[in-house]
C-alpha cells in the first residue's frame, strides 16, 4: 500500500515538472506585436496579467484556438494571433492617412498627420493596404501602402484642379502655377499629392519635375502641338512663363499667373541684343517676317518697297528714284510709287520702274532694262524681254492674290474684313469643322462678314483622328459638307469656295510619325473623294511643308485630280509648288488687334 501511495506522489510530482518544461511538439519561435496587446493568463480565458507594447519581440511555442502561448519579459500568456507578425518593420507615414476600419475603405477610425511611425503587419497586406498601428496610440487599421513611400517633389507648371479621387470630376481647389507639391503615386493619369496642408489628386501632364521661370521677348505664338502649325492666344513680349519641357527648338509653357499654355519657340527667350544708339530691338517673331524688295534700271536704285510682311503681296511704304535718262511721260503709282525714265511705267502696289519700253509691279516691285517685267509679289527683275517671278522671295505671276486664315481664335467685326478688302485682302479662308462633331462658333459669322466685304471665300476642316479605317474619315467629310451646304440658310450666302482638310497632330487627335508615313496620303483620299461624292466638286489639302515634302507628295494618285495644295512654311521662300502659300503666322493688318496667318495664292480661283 505505501508503495503505491509513495509511486503514486512520485508520479504527481513528475507531472507537475512536466507541465513547465516546454512542449515536445511546438518549437519556439520570435514573433513581434505590430499592435498593443494583452498577455491573457489562459488560451480562451478573459483574465490577463499584463499589457504588451507594439513592436515588442516574444518567443512563441504553441497555436491554441485563436490564441498563442508565448513568453515576453519573463511571463507566460497568450496573445491573439492577429495581435503578432512574423517580422518587426517600422514606417513613416509621409503623406497623413485615415486609419480605416477595412482594406476596402469606407468608415474609418482616425486621421493621422503626415510624420507618424508605424508598425506594419506584412503579411496582412490587402487591396493595396497595409494592416498598420500608428505607434504611441489606440489606432491601428488600414491604410493606403503608398503613403510609406517617399514622395518625390514636382511642381505645377500650370493651374491645376486638385480633384478627390483618380477618377472623378469633383475637385476641392485650384492650385495656383509654380507651386511644390509632393507626389505620391499615379493612377488613371492623375497623381495623388499633397499641395500644402491639402491632399488630392493632380492630372500628371500638370506636374514637372523641375520649374523654370523665364522671359518671352519677343510676341510669341502659343501653338497646341510642338509641331507648331495652329496656336490659341499670343504672348506678348517681356511676359513670364514656366517652362515644363523643351524639344525640337520649341518649349511648352504656361503663362506665369494664367491658364495659358502651349508651344513657342525656345529660341524666343534669348533677349534681343541692344541696337545701335544702346536700345533694345525687338525682332520678329519667325524667320522671314520682313522684307525690304528693290527694283533696279540701268544699274541704279529706281524704287524700294519697305514695310510689307515677307512674302506678302503688299509695298506699304514704296518710294521710287527715276533713274537717268529723260523724265517719264507717264507715272502710275496707285499703291506706293512708280518712276520712269522711259515711256511709261505703273506701280499699282509697291514700287515700278523701268528704263525700258514698259514696266509693270503689281505687288511688291518691278523693274526692267528690258522690253517688258512683271514682279506680282516681293521682287521681280529683268534686263531681257520679259521675267515673271513665280517661286522664291514672295515672287509670283500675275495671279498672285494676298489672303488670310482665321477661325474663332480670332475676335473679328465686320469692321475687320471691310479693312482687310481695303488693304488688298483678297481671300480668306476659315475654319469650319473638326472631327466628326464640332463646328466652329464664328463660321457662319465671320462667313458673312467677309461675303460682304466682298472677299472670297474659303473653308477647311482639322482632321480629327488617326485611324486608318476609311468610314472614320468618311464620317469627317459628311460633318464638313453638311455644315458648308447650311451656308446659304445661316449667312444669306452659298458656300462657292475650297474644302480644304486640314492635316497636322493636334492635342486630340494622335497623329503620329507612323501615322504620317503608313495612312496619310490614302486617309486623306478617303476624305477629298467622299466631299467630291457629296457634291464639293473644289477640294484641297493643308499641311506643314515638311509634311508635305516627306509623306504626302508622290503619294497623290487616289486624290481627285483637281485638289488644290495649300503648305504651311514659315520661310522667305516657299521651296516648292502650291497652290496656297501659308508664309507667316504672326502677320498684322493695320486697324486689327492681333497675329494672323498670312497666304499667298498663286491660282486665280482666289
Amino acid at each position: 500500500m505505501r508503495r503505491l501511495i509513495f509511486f503514486g506522489g512520485a508520479g504527481f510530482l513528475l507531472l507537475f515538472v512536466l507541465s513547465f518544461a516546454k512542449p515536445a511538439s511546438a518549437a519556439s519561435s520570435t514573433m513581434y506585436t505590430w499592435t498593443p496587446s494583452k498577455l491573457y493568463k489562459t488560451a480562451s480565458g478573459a483574465a490577463y496579467s499584463g499589457n504588451v507594447n507594439s513592436g515588442t519581440a516574444v518567443t512563441v511555442y504553441s497555436k491554441s484556438g485563436k490564441r498563442y502561448k508565448v513568453k515576453t519579459g519573463g511571463k507566460t500568456g497568450y496573445i491573439y494571433a492577429y495581435n503578432l507578425t512574423s517580422s518587426k518593420v517600422k514606417k513613416e507615414d509621409y503623406f497623413g492617412s485615415k486609419i480605416y476600419k477595412q482594406a476596402a475603405g469606407g468608415p474609418y477610425v482616425a486621421s493621422v498627420p503626415a510624420g507618424k511611425m508605424m508598425y506594419i503587419k506584412m503579411e496582412a497586406t490587402k487591396n493595396g493596404m497595409y494592416l498598420a498601428h500608428v505607434i504611441g496610440t489606440g489606432y491601428s487599421g488600414y491604410v493606403d501602402k503608398t503613403h510609406f513611400i517617399k514622395p518625390v517633389v514636382k511642381y505645377t507648371w500650370m493651374p491645376s484642379k486638385l480633384y478627390t479621387s483618380a477618377t472623378g470630376n469633383s475637385y476641392k481647389k485650384t492650385i495656383k502655377d509654380g507651386q511644390k507639391v509632393s507626389v505620391f503615386n499615379g493612377s488613371h493619369g492623375r497623381y495623388q499629392v499633397k499641395a500644402g496642408s491639402s491632399s488630392g489628386y493632380i492630372y500628371a501632364n500638370n506636374l514637372t519635375g523641375t520649374l523654370a521661370k523665364k522671359t518671352v521677348y519677343v510676341s510669341s505664338k502659343l501653338y497646341t502641338t510642338s509641331s507648331h502649325t495652329k496656336y490659341t492666344a499670343v504672348i506678348r513680349p517681356n511676359k513670364q512663363v514656366y517652362v515644363k519641357e523643351s524639344t525640337q527648338n520649341m518649349s511648352h509653357v504656361c503663362v506665369v499667373g494664367t491658364a495659358q499654355s502651349g508651344w513657342i519657340y525656345t529660341s524666343h527667350f534669348t533677349k534681343p541684343a541692344p541696337a545701335a544708339g544702346g536700345t533694345t530691338s525687338t525682332p520678329k517673331a519667325t524667320a522671314g517676317t520682313s522684307q525690304t524688295g528693290s527694283s533696279t534700271a540701268g544699274g541704279t536704285t529706281a524704287g524700294t518697297a519697305t514695310g510689307s510682311t515677307s512674302g506678302s503681296a503688299s509695298g506699304i511704304t514704296g518710294s521710287a528714284a527715276a533713274t537717268s535718262g529723260t523724265t517719264a511721260t507717264t507715272t502710275t503709282g496707285n499703291t506706293g510709287s512708280g518712276s520712269a525714265s522711259a515711256t511709261t511705267a505703273t506701280g499699282k502696289t509697291g514700287s515700278g520702274s523701268a528704263s525700258g519700253t514698259t514696266a509693270t509691279s503689281n505687288t511688291g516691285s518691278g523693274s526692267a532694262s528690258g522690253t517688258t517685267a512683271t514682279g506680282n509679289t516681293g521682287s521681280g527683275s529683268a534686263s531681257g524681254t520679259a521675267a515673271t517671278g513665280s517661286t522664291g522671295a514672295a515672287a509670283a505671276s500675275a495671279t498672285t492674290a494676298k489672303g488670310l486664315d482665321v477661325s474663332h481664335y480670332q475676335t473679328l467685326t465686320q469692321s475687320s474684313f471691310n479693312l482687310m478688302k481695303r488693304q488688298g485682302y483678297s481671300f480668306v479662308i476659315l475654319k469650319a469643322t473638326e472631327g466628326t462633331g464640332y463646328t466652329d462658333s464664328k463660321f457662319y459669322t465671320y462667313y458673312k462678314y467677309a461675303r460682304n466685304a466682298g472677299l472670297s471665300v474659303h473653308a477647311y476642316h482639322m482632321i480629327g483622328n488617326s485611324t486608318t479605317a476609311p468610314a472614320q474619315h468618311i464620317a469627317e467629310a459628311k460633318h464638313f459638307y453638311q455644315v458648308l451646304a447650311q451656308t446659304k440658310a445661316s449667312t444669306g450666302y452659298a458656300f462657292t469656295g475650297y474644302a480644304f482638310e486640314d492635316i497636322e497632330p493636334t492635342g486630340t487627335n494622335s497623329i503620329t510619325t507612323t501615322w504620317w508615313a503608313n495612312a496619310a496620303p490614302a486617309c486623306a483620299g478617303y476624305f477629298l473623294n467622299e466631299m467630291q461624292a457629296l457634291g464639293q466638286a473644289k477640294v484641297g489639302i493643308y499641311a506643314g511643308y515638311f509634311n508635305w515634302k516627306s509623306y504626302l507628295e508622290g503619294h497623290t494618285d487616289t486624290w481627285p485630280g483637281n485638289t488644290k495644295i495649300w503648305l504651311a512654311r514659315y520661310n522667305t521662300t516657299l521651296g516648292t509648288n502650291a497652290d496656297v502659300w501659308q508664309y507667316t503666322e504672326t502677320g498684322t493688318i493695320d486697324g486689327i488687334t492681333g497675329h494672323f496667318d498670312l497666304d499667298i495664292s498663286y491660282d486665280p480661283d482666289f
